[in-house]
């Protein structure tokens, strides 16, 4: 809460040092400072016990958590809406009717949850589908319906206006607010690369200071244009949006059958290859490199190393904590079968040794060598799948299991992880020998 209420006096003291503009964006932005302010205070006295055993489970707790959620967090999306949808579309949204659509709905939204407060105080209890003919409950939750009604009203004609804006022919220009951040300095909407190439950066407010200069008058000296190349940009694609519905498909899965999981994780990995082939085959690759000088792809590549160390890490310090905790049977030392794990790690470490001589025959440029290297390297990895493979089934047949006990969900969780990791490298080796034999 002590940060929150910094928060709010920062927000204050920027209005009050700023030349403020009545716009639409500029009034649920005000909304939103008075309306999160009173879902704070009505929420932060719940740390007093006495207050918060009347108030929990009642709507007093439905109003204040409203007044944070939609109030708050929701009027400043709407500011940000009208704020950049110029930026967005290259058209902007009715003044006058966005005016009257957030007076719709401030009145709306306060109609309908600040009578709460006052139907939880005299005790009406949350997460009921009707009410009780309480004195004071029917007209309070009559004023709530009304004011329903009115907030509905209010996202109607947000949607009225928006469709207005794109029929429109009048454009906004790029920096309809003169404003003083460097999205205003491409043009609206933006190109797919947003910059052909980095804009400078001189300080706070470059662009205002481009456009205005500093206190003092003066303007940074424009620096020179950086030499043309191309822009490192994916190719156009629905199949991200089908790797989405698979990874959907195999959430919701879980709530209902394993296989559902297994055909919408099927789903997306067979979207994802495709998706990998199409990257290749439409994107002609060019070296660049970024600010810090390193190539992007291998910048890319160590940071996915990195957070996969961080990941790793985890599951190994969890199953490292808890795998002698278990309250009842088996136990690592009951159950692991050291030879076979052995075996099945030096074969996948071997599988390292030969992707290092796979590497060397692509910078040989030796297709055929490498073509070699990689199968045999994702030939390791199926091996050390089958070993894994081999060992799970013991472990269950000899009980156990994920439910088992702690040490039985931290090394499956562990070991099935690193699993999928070596699955789906074994996939992309064999994609690159495919690409490879394709030319």
């Amino acid at each position: 809460a002590i940060p929150t209420g910094v928060k709010i006096f920062n927000w204050l003291a920027t209005l009050w040092g700023g030349a403020l503009r009545l716009t639409a964006a500029m009034h649920y932005a005000l909304g939103f400072i008075a309306l999160f302010t009173i879902g704070g205070l009505s929420g932060i006295m719940h740390a007093s016990p006495p207050v918060d055993l009347q108030q929990t489970d009642s709507y007093f707790v439905v109003a204040h958590f409203h007044y944070v959620l939609i109030g708050g967090s929701l009027s400043g999306l709407l500011a940000g809406l009208y704020y950049w949808w110029p930026k967005i579309t290259g058209r902007r949204l009715d003044e006058r009717l966005g005016k009257l659509q957030f007076w719709l709905f401030f009145v709306g939204f306060n109609l309908t949850f600040f009578p709460q407060h006052y139907l939880g105080a005299i005790g009406m209890p949350r997460r009921i589908y009707t009410y009780a003919a309480e004195p004071g409950w029917a007209f309070w939750n009559l004023v709530s319906t009304v004011g329903a009604f009115v907030l509905a009203l209010s996202f109607l004609l947000l949607l009225v206006v928006a469709v207005a804006s794109l029929r429109a022919a009048a454009t906004a220009g790029n920096d309809p607010w003169d404003g003083r951040t460097l999205e205003w300095r491409t043009s609206s909407p933006p190109p797919v690369e947003n910059f052909a190439a980095l804009p400078p950066v001189y300080g706070r407010d470059t662009f205002w200071r481009e456009k205005h200069g500093d206190r003092h008058g003066r303007r940074p000296t424009p620096a020179p244009a950086p030499p043309p190349g191309p822009s490192h940009l994916p190719s156009p694609s629905r199949l991200p949006i089908l790797v989405a519905v698979g990874l959907v498909v195999a959430a919701a899965g879980a709530l209902v059958s394993v296989w559902i999981v297994v055909a919408g994780l099927g789903f997306a990995v067979l979207a994802l290859f495709r998706f990998a082939l199409e990257h290749h085959a439409n994107l002609a690759h060019a070296h660049q490199d970024g600010v810090t000088g390193v190539d992007h792809r291998k910048l890319g590549m160590w940071a996915f190393l990195g957070s996969e160390c961080m990941f790793f890490g985890t599951l190994i310090a969890v199953y490292l904590a808890y795998k002698g905790r278990s309250v009842v049977g088996p136990r690592p030392h009951e159950i692991l079968n050291i030879p076979v794990t052995t075996v099945s790690t030096f074969d996948l470490l071997m599988s390292s040794l030969l992707m290092v001589l796979a590497l060397a025959a692509v910078r040989r440029g030796d297709d055929r060598q490498t073509r070699l290297w990689l199968a045999w390297t994702a030939l390791l990895g199926l091996i050390f799948l089958g070993f894994q493979a081999f060992e799970f089934t013991s472990f269950v047949r000899e009980g156990l299991t994920l439910q088992q006990n702690l040490f039985g969900s931290t090394f499956f969780v562990l070991t099935g992880f690193h699993g999928g990791h070596v699955t789906l490298g074994v996939v992309w080796l064999l994609t690159l020998a495919i690409l490879s034999l394709r030319g």
